[in-house]
């Protein structure tokens, strides 16, 4: 049965069809545009409120130790790749490298934990707070193409390079624990 916690990290999954499908739609008309940041702050929202649930009713579970940052993942690498498309997406877009850095790290941290499950038959998913940052300023970048037009050209540019950062060095100190794991 799922607690409250882990219903709502299942609830960032389930929005992410309605996200992508109101995504698709900003290039036909640009209300969409504020749908889709409602959107991406319901998931924001979401993503602080499942652990604050979990820790203030002692609901912690280990089924969401696994499901919040596979949530949290799911979300951000499907939205980083549709707003880095050209096809889909009217400017201001993610740069195609600074997805590339978003994604390879997500996989390259997915598949470091599965393989450390298969090699100690345990796995540990505990995030660290630059971990937590970094998904926090993420979703920051993401709201911020959302707002397109409405954001200077220079402060996209900033969030993205602390992005690119950040993502670089959490990424390091995950894989760091992971192989102090084996």
């Amino acid at each position: 049965m799922l607690n409250l916690s882990n219903k709502i990290s299942l609830s960032r999954i389930l929005f992410i069809p309605p996200l992508v499908l109101c995504i698709i739609q900003v290039q036909h008309n640009n209300l969409y545009r504020y749908v889709c940041l409602f959107i991406m702050m319901l998931i924001g929202l979401s993503d602080m409120l499942d652990g604050y649930f979990a820790r203030k009713r002692n609901e912690i579970t280990n089924l969401g130790r696994y499901l919040d940052p596979v949530a949290d993942k799911l979300v951000l690498m499907v939205s980083c790749i549709i707003l880095s498309s050209d096809h889909i997406w009217p400017e201001p877009r993610f740069p195609n490298w600074i997805t590339a850095v978003i994604v390879c790290r997500d996989l390259v941290l997915m598949v470091g934990t599965i393989a450390l499950l298969i090699i100690t038959g345990r796995m540990d998913c505990q995030p660290i707070m630059l971990g937590k940052v970094t998904t926090g300023l993420q979703i920051i970048a993401i709201i911020s193409v959302f707002l397109g037009n409405h954001i200077p050209l220079t402060f996209l540019i900033a969030i993205w390079w602390l992005v690119v950062i950040l993502t670089f060095i959490s990424g390091l100190l995950y894989m760091y624990r992971g192989v102090k794991q084996l």
